[in-house]
């Protein structure tokens, strides 16, 4: 192995990755969500605890199988990979709330308002935190479960 080779981040093989987890994210929470409705006879839109679980479940789902994308096509450093699909998600998403806000803020008012004054309260702050940790998570077992099984090495003598 040459000296680098297995290391760092491949941005397109994350960017893709990313993909999967987003078209993937969307079918399974549409999926969970009429599945948990059926069941419970609750309307699939709930917001409740019950909605951030849902959250949880497909986000940590849909991540698995970007991070498992990921990490097979970088070739290398599959948890690494993987899990940086989750933190480009994050940072993606970031920067789209923030245009997103800012240019509504700049419309309706005449000035950019922070995202604060938008009733991000400590608990939707601790929601997502879970919510970006169990994608995270999903993400590097996907990278992780894709990266080919190593033999053990043998010892001489």
């Amino acid at each position: 192995m040459k000296a680098g080779q297995g290391r760092g981040v491949s941005w397109g093989s994350v960017a893709l990755g990313w993909l999967v987890a987003v078209l993937a994210g969307a079918g399974i929470r549409a999926l969970l969500g009429g599945l948990y409705g059926s069941v419970a006879g609750l309307p699939a839109g709930t917001t409740d605890a019950t909605a951030v679980v849902l959250a949880l479940v497909s986000g940590f789902l849909a991540y698995l199988l970007g991070g498992f994308t990921a990490g097979r096509f970088s070739g290398h450093s599959g948890a690494l990979n993987g899990a940086m699909t989750a933190v480009l998600g994050l940072v993606l998403g970031l920067v789209a709330s923030a245009v997103l806000a800012s240019s509504g803020a700049v419309l309706a008012w005449g000035v950019a308002v922070p995202p604060a004054n938008f009733g991000l309260g400590e608990e939707a702050l601790a929601a997502g935190l879970l919510l970006f940790l169990s994608d995270l998570f999903g993400g590097y077992v996907g990278g992780e479960l894709a990266e080919p099984a190593r033999p053990a090495p043998r010892r001489l003598g």
